[in-house]
């Protein structure tokens, strides 16, 4: 059982957050905070996902219902939009 337990510890000790060398910008600010727009469709939030029309986007959207498995892989271009369980817009948000 002990066992257990180191192997748990060690194994979270690589969760935390990525530090860089020298103060060098972390992947999320290469291209800015806000590189795939998401502050424009913030009028959104709260809406059902009928009122937003990605269409109309020339970007990648990913659409992410509550519990949904989404990559690991990060896209700064990339919109995605959280859903509630009733289909209404949660946030939206990069990456």
């Amino acid at each position: 059982m002990r066992w257990w337990m180191i192997l748990t510890v060690a194994s979270l000790a690589g969760c935390g957050p990525a530090m860089t060398e020298g103060g060098a910008p972390s992947r999320a600010d290469e291209k800015g905070p806000d590189s795939c727009l998401a502050a424009t469709h913030a009028a959104l939030v709260g809406q059902p996902l009928s009122a937003f029309d990605q269409s109309a986007l020339d970007q990648p959207v990913r659409v992410i219902p509550p519990g949904g498995i989404v990559t690991m892989d990060y896209n700064p271009e990339r919109l995605n939009v959280d859903l509630d369980s009733s289909n209404t817009i949660v946030r939206f948000w990069c990456g």
